[in-house]
């Protein structure tokens, strides 16, 4: 007995020498590893918070458990250290509108993407069948906006580039317009019954109507639905507001993806709504993949296809990941846009009215539809739309880019200090901070149209479409939306006055409240208003077919 007790002692012994020792080296790992990312690294010198430049969970806590709040920390961040900053222990973010042109380059300088922003995406459709594959696909890192490399970027998207130059877009305005009329029957609907019209909802199953007919070639056709599909958009939202845990959580997305979607299901009940639309791109991208390369080339799929890219860039499995990104990147973000604008006209009545006056001198007759290139020469227009997209951008997340090859130079105007980042820095900037910056617009949180009239060329300041190489792909498709929309609505709608005298057909906000329901209030790649908000909601008055 005395034997067997030694034996037992002194294994367990061993077991805690063991565990002491492994506790030891993580420890020491863990202490090493916090001490050359705040003395050693290649990012030391840089100002910022310590804690940021010790762990990544300083940012996830803000992201994570306070729910989309590091963009604002950021702000308080530059206010305390200075235009450039390092905001995690990887990355440097810059607040000058100034270095746009340096970070952004041309194709003359190499910008790789951070991979670290394609962990943020879960996967809409089902894990493959076998698990291992599964595991190999955690989220969209074949989709062109997760590209990595340069050169490889380059390729994807010369493929599809010519579908959304202008004069491609411009064919589109048939699709908008036929849209358009769809929205505003249901304006009209609302006006003929007590229901208030869900704007922002509405806006939704519009943009996803016209990128969905464009991309394959057949409408999801949202605009026809009573509830404008609301399930689907809620599936959305919900799926957005675990972006930041799967970007932190490098094993979450795997491990999502790799559970049977009957588990998923109980998990996350709103990925059916998401999984079903997917299913339906995914018959869509198989008909054009069996049509004749000579019959219709029209949609955005039938150029990926026909293209010269190599077998293994037409896989079902890469083409899946890019009808996800290319849908829910083309719908919420123009959406947004459109219900702020819409806000603002409502909320401003003489913008609304020099506006009014200007699309009924350019086009009385409400009969002929306005082409998306008419509407581009008026200036007062124009100055709306750059006012629109400037304060309300339809996606604030960081724009983070690499040079592999070369240092950039970062020159600080105030202290005439200047940085040079090393090559392979992720380094960001976001359109929120730079479309806000004092320095450039006087009065930023102020909705003025006019500044545009004074100085078009201020859209060099902004980064709400990026810019460079990957430069966002659907910005003259939004720019025709924003255009078409929102002149088609306002040239037929005038400002309710609360007289109930007036005979021309009336737009009134209704319980909206712009703390609430239009500002940024967190981020989760895109803007989001407060928790509970119902967006922009508007009463509609009289019916304009009368």
């Amino acid at each position: 007995m005395d034997f067997i007790k030694q034996g037992l002692a002194e294994k367990q012994l061993l077991i805690t020498y063991v565990v002491t020792a492994l506790l030891v080296s993580w420890a020491t790992y863990f202490v090493g590893l916090g001490f050359y990312r705040v003395f050693l690294s290649p990012l030391a010198a840089f100002p910022g918070p310590k804690l940021a430049a010790l762990t990544t969970w300083y940012q996830a806590y803000y992201d994570i458990w306070l729910h989309g709040q590091y963009f604002r920390r950021l702000d308080r961040i530059h206010e305390e250290y200075g235009p450039i900053v390092r905001i995690n222990p990887h990355e440097l973010h810059v607040n000058d509108p100034f270095f746009i042109e340096e970070l952004y380059s041309g194709s003359a300088k190499k910008r790789d993407k951070y991979k670290w922003v394609g962990r943020a995406t879960l996967r809409l459709y089902p894990r493959p069948a076998h698990f291992i594959i599964a595991k190999l696909i955690p989220t969209v890192p074949d989709s062109l906006v997760a590209t990595v490399p340069h050169d490889h970027h380059r390729k994807r998207r010369a493929a599809i580039n010519p579908y959304f130059s202008k004069a491609s877009i411009r064919k589109l305005d048939p699709v908008i317009q036929n849209t358009l009329v769809a929205l505003l029957k249901r304006m009209d609907q609302s006006a003929k019954s007590p229901d208030v019209f869900h704007a922002s909802l509405a806006y939704k199953a519009v943009t996803c109507d016209i990128i969905t007919e464009f991309s394959f070639g057949v409408s999801t056709d949202y605009m026809a639905r009573n509830d404008y599909e609301h399930s689907f958009f809620k599936a959305v939202d919900d799926h957005l507001h675990m972006s930041w845990m799967m970007a932190y959580i490098a094993w979450l997305g795997p491990a999502m993806n790799s559970l049977p979607p009957s588990i998923m299901g109980l998990i996350y009940p709103g990925l059916k709504h998401l999984w079903n639309m997917h299913s339906q791109w995914v018959k869509q991208i198989e008909k054009i993949r069996t049509q004749d390369k000579l019959n219709g080339n029209g949609t955005v799929f039938h150029g990926l296809l026909n293209s010269d890219l190599p077998p293994s860039e037409k896989t079902d499995q890469r083409l899946r990941q890019e009808a996800q990104l290319l849908v829910l990147a083309g719908q919420d973000t123009t959406a947004y846009t459109l219900s702020s604008l819409t806000y603002e006209l409502l909320a401003n009545h003489e913008i609304l009215q020099k506006l009014k006056e200007e699309l009924e001198g350019a086009l009385p007759d409400l009969n002929t539809p306005f082409t998306s290139a008419q509407l581009e020469q008026l200036p007062y227009l124009t100055g709306i739309i750059q006012e629109g997209i400037r304060l309300h951008p339809g996606a604030i997340i960081r724009q983070t880019r690499i040079a592999p090859e070369q240092n950039m130079i970062y020159r600080d105007a105030c202290t005439e200090k200047e940085w040079v980042i090393p090559a392979g820095v992720p380094v960001s900037m976001d359109a929120r901070s730079c479309n806000l910056n004092p320095k450039v617009f006087v009065d930023p949180h102020k909705f003025i149209p006019e500044r545009w009239l004074e100085n078009p060329r201020l859209d060099k300041y902004m980064l709400t479409f990026s810019r460079g190489t990957r430069m966002c792909l659907g910005m003259n498709l939004a720019y025709s939306e924003l255009y078409i929309i929102i002149a088609e609505i306002f040239r037929r709608y005038e400002l309710y006055d609360g007289t109930d005298q007036q005979t021309a057909p009336t737009l009134a906000l209704y319980d909206t409240i712009r703390e609430r329901d239009v500002d940024i209030m967190s981020d989760w790649n895109i803007p989001f208003p407060t928790k509970g908000s119902k967006g922009i909601q508007v009463k509609v008055g009289r019916s304009w077919v009368d």
